[in-house]
């Protein structure tokens, strides 16, 4: 059955019916979190504090995507997994479709050695990243490039909604608050951009509205010869509506030799990931 036809046979059931039914297939790809996550609002500004071990300071402008990270099932997981990651290994983090920089700001707030490359060809949100940057002084930490992570080198028309700054490749469904606006973006590679910065990334963090397909296919043999760790917010209901297979995501990695776990850590099959009923699958490929 089609996740469209799920869709819209899920929208037929009440609503708690619809919540515990998408919690049970999450759990295919996200385990209970016991981070504690703590937010301490002032008039211009939000802490976001992790287990008393690291904390980073959010315009105020960013609270509801803080409260979605440190509040919702599936944000609480992501944010918890990479929190992890930063403290227990760090390094370097490519940070692709960096929206307004929360994750990039947790994994330099983690340790003072790590660094990230924030991606992001949104122009109303690349001035929210260099506002983060500079609220919690990462300075030369967070390198921050408006640019869209692609197959290759170049540029290609996208929307941007004016009233999030939130960019896609074309409008799908119920993701906009207002008319979008047409934009050029620059478009780059992930093998291009790490030859162009003079660093190979020991993670990637790829959330690009279904994308994924084309950077994930753009540096196939980088992948292969350097297999940083990916967390991936693999959109499943976009590349299907753009006629691509998800399957094929999947099998990329795979024949780029990686594997696929949860959150947790829990090792995943390939048809797990592709075949979910869910709109969208969070998976982590090592």
């Amino acid at each position: 059955m089609k996740r469209s036809t799920i869709r819209s046979l899920g929208r037929l059931l009440p609503g708690r019916v619809r919540e515990r039914a998408k919690r049970h297939f999450l759990r295919q790809s996200i385990d209970q979190v016991k981070t504690r996550f703590t937010l301490e609002e002032s008039p211009s500004a939000i802490v976001c504090r992790v287990d008393d071990a690291l904390s980073f300071s959010a315009p105020i402008a960013c609270k509801n995507d803080l409260v979605h990270y440190t509040t919702s099932f599936e944000g609480r997981a992501e944010f918890a997994a990479l929190s992890d990651a930063a403290t227990s290994q760090g390094g370097v983090l490519f940070d692709v479709g960096a929206h307004c920089g929360l994750i990039s700001a947790l994994w330099c707030a983690a340790k003072p050695r790590n660094r990230v490359f924030s991606f992001e060809p949104s122009p109303a949100l690349v001035r929210r990243l260099a506002e983060i940057r500079e609220l919690n002084h990462f300075d030369d930490r967070m390198n921050i490039n408006q640019i869209g992570i692609g197959e290759s080198n170049g540029t290609a028309g996208m929307l941007m909604d004016p009233a999030s700054g939130f960019v896609q490749s074309r409008h799908f469904d119920h993701t906009m608050w207002s008319v979008p606006e047409s934009i050029e973006v620059a478009i780059e590679s992930i093998e291009a951009a790490s030859v162009r910065l003079k660093v190979i990334p020991d993670f990637i963090k790829l959330d690009i509205e279904g994308y994924e397909y084309e950077a994930i296919k753009g540096s196939a043999s980088f992948l292969s010869q350097h297999r940083p760790a990916i967390f991936l917010e693999l959109h499943l209901n976009y590349l299907e509506q753009r006629k691509l297979s998800p399957k094929t995501v999947v099998e990329r990695l795979q024949q780029c030799g990686y594997s696929f776990f949860t959150y947790g850590g829990t090792e995943l099959k390939e048809a797990d990931v592709y075949g979910a009923p869910l709109a969208i699958f969070h998976v982590v490929a090592k």
